[in-house]
């Protein structure tokens, strides 16, 4: 199991130079106020970049960190087993300098405990710190997640053009109808006229050409879009890549020259991919003009056997010409009705492959609600009746609904009142299907919607499905106090209830390394005696706890396993003592600057003592 094994500051700031080592179990930080020991909490959780559980105070953290640091750097040790990672940073540097995989915290600085029973996103962090490898099923549902928005988007690009291609081969229906009755025209016309056998096969022949020609002049067309469409794409790509990555002058030794070569080699793959694409432009204009030379001779021969009928029978010509026309406006609908079915079989496929990431995503989200839902039946077992613990799946619909909304403005609907009627009903991904197959009778169905105006709804979110489909709706964790009879929510407890509630399960389950700053604020002796202390010591070996804290019950009726005494010569904050409770001047430190602390010895004496006598 890991634990924070070291914190190292540079020699400059507040606590320059300072180096603590800590222990797997409980770590307690003690010593007058203004010597430093929340900045060690707020120093391990800038360095490893643990998050926060309020914008406020993670806004807040940072800033005392950064301001403690000056000029300076902060390393925290992380040791897993064999493994020992370090992460590093400056208090100019966006984040750690090492990503540790698997490893994580939890850090709850002051006034932070309460927010978890406070904030949806805290309950739910609370129960996932027991979840083991929660880091690589988090990558897993991004990716998948990713996966899945990248599929919607192809899907709604393929079916703008599917809308368009239809709506071009439409006319195909009427266009053959008045292609047969043109050629009936021209058919009695050539009867009347006596033209020749070979005369009436050489014009069926060159009114077939133009129906190819018009075949070839669509397809030609399609080509040149996707030609230019890539060109564009690998231009833009090159264009990003002309700003030379130079090494600047005052930046130390240049580290840059394995990463030039890599790109430049994906430069002259993109400069070989633009060669290549003007060569499929230049081989498509080839064909082009070679289509355009046939079409002229083919015009040509019409022209000239028209006007040799035209001498035989008036209209003949006319009619002709108005056949070659339609032949050719039916070549160019027959390609273009060749794309359309070669579209719709991609998206069927593009549908297919999402519909299996889809399954994936699903498959991964239940794994992580049912690790969840065992971690909750263990606290529930530990921590009750007196607080009890509710799971709920994908109930916390607040950002799918206000997607929604999003998308939906502009409409000139309600959608303050429809988005979370469809949030609380219809799940993302079903949403969205029914926005791709326009199935208003569905949504109406399951909101209660006229169906015109659920086919206004499913219209109006159509751009927006690569949004809804990623959304995400987390699980809900709910926190609850028996309060007499009754159970309240932490929502409707006070504060020190509130700490009440959310303490014992923070220690109750083995989890990751966990931080805490001042837990006792909001709370009394007697509930720190009985239930914050006793917590601890049930704690597993294994399982590390860094508390700054200025309660003496905490580290010796909790049994520290190491205590480390700050201090301060105004100037700076420096580690005085650091040793476990069989140390004397531990013993001694604890019991001249701790609130209670003599007190609290002698309730460790009593404690142990009636052990011993039982």
């Amino acid at each position: 199991m890991p634990y924070i094994e070291r914190l190292q500051v540079d020699a400059e700031g507040f606590l320059a130079g300072i180096d603590i080592h800590f222990t797997p179990g409980l770590n307690v930080i003690v010593g007058a106020r203004g010597t430093g020991k929340t900045s060690i909490i707020e120093l391990v959780r800038y360095a490893l970049g643990a998050s926060a559980f309020t914008k406020s105070a993670a806004d807040r953290g940072k800033q005392q960190a950064q301001a403690i640091l000056g000029g300076g750097a902060v390393t925290v040790t992380v040791r897993d087993g064999d493994s020992v990672f370090q992460a590093h940073r400056s208090g100019s540097m966006d984040s750690p300098s090492f990503a540790m995989v698997g490893v994580s915290c939890t850090v709850l600085g002051q006034n932070e405990i309460e927010a978890v029973g406070a904030q949806k996103s805290g309950r739910l962090h609370l129960i996932d710190r027991f979840r083991d490898g929660r880091q690589s099923s988090t990558s897993l549902v991004e990716s998948l997640t990713a996966s899945v928005a990248s599929s919607t988007q192809a899907i709604v690009d393929l079916l703008r053009e599917i809308e368009s291609l239809k709506d071009t081969t439409a006319s195909a229906v009427p266009l053959r109808s008045e292609l047969e009755s043109a050629r009936e025209q021209q058919l009695e016309l050539l009867a009347n006229s006596q033209a020749s056998d070979a005369d009436q096969q050489e014009l069926t022949r060159l009114q077939a050409s133009a129906q190819v020609i018009g075949v070839r002049s669509e397809l030609i067309a399609q080509q040149e879009r996707e030609a230019a469409g890539t060109k564009s794409q690998i231009q833009r790509a090159l264009s990003d890549l002309s700003e030379d990555a130079s090494w600047p002058d005052g930046a130390g030794k240049d580290v840059f020259e394995s990463v030039r070569a890599h790109r430049r080699r994906v430069a002259e793959a993109l400069t070989s991919a633009s060669t290549a694409a003007q060569a499929w432009e230049h081989a498509i204009r080839d064909q082009k003009v070679t289509n355009d030379r046939l079409r002229v001779r083919v015009d040509q021969k019409s022209r000239e056997l028209r006007q040799s009928l035209e001498l035989l029978q008036a209209g003949a010509s006319q009619a002709a010409r108005t056949v070659a026309d339609l032949e050719e406006r039916l070549g160019q609908l027959a390609a273009t009705n060749s794309r359309l079915a070669k579209r719709q079989e991609h998206l069927a496929t593009i549908v297919a492959q999402r519909d299996e990431a889809l399954n994936q995503l699903e498959n991964a989200k239940q794994a992580i609600f049912d690790e969840r839902q065992a971690i909750v039946a263990r606290l529930n077992e530990q921590v009750g009746p007196i607080v009890r613990v509710e799971i709920s799946k994908s109930a916390g619909t607040e950002e799918y609904s206000a997607a929604i909304i999003g998308a939906l403005r502009g409409s000139g609907l309600h959608y303050n009142a429809l988005a979370p009627l469809i949030a609380d009903a219809v799940a993302p991904h079903e949403l969205v299907r029914w926005v791709e197959n326009q199935d208003a009778a569905a949504l109406a169905r399951v909101v209660n919607l006229a169906t015109e105006r659920a086919a206004v709804v499913l219209s109006a979110l159509r751009a927006s499905t690569p949004d809804l489909i990623s959304v995400n709706v987390p699980d809900e964790v709910d926190l609850l106090l028996l309060d007499g009879k009754d159970y309240k929510s932490t929502d409707r407890l006070s504060l020190g209830q509130r700490c009440t509630v959310v303490l014992p399960l923070l220690l109750g389950h083995t989890g990751d390394p966990l931080l805490l700053d001042q837990p006792e604020d909001h709370l009394d002796n007697a509930f720190i005696a009985e239930t914050l202390v006793a917590a601890l010591l049930r704690r597993q070996p294994e399982v590390q706890y860094i508390f700054a804290s200025h309660n003496a019950n905490i580290p010796v009726i909790g049994n520290a396993d190491n205590v480390i005494v700050m201090a301060s010569d105004g100037e700076n904050g420096f580690v005085a003592e650091a040793g476990g409770l069989d140390d004397q001047t531990i013993v001694e430190a604890i019991e001249r600057i701790m609130e209670g602390g003599v007190e609290a010895f002698e309730k460790r004496a009593a404690f142990y003592g009636s052990q011993e006598a039982e």
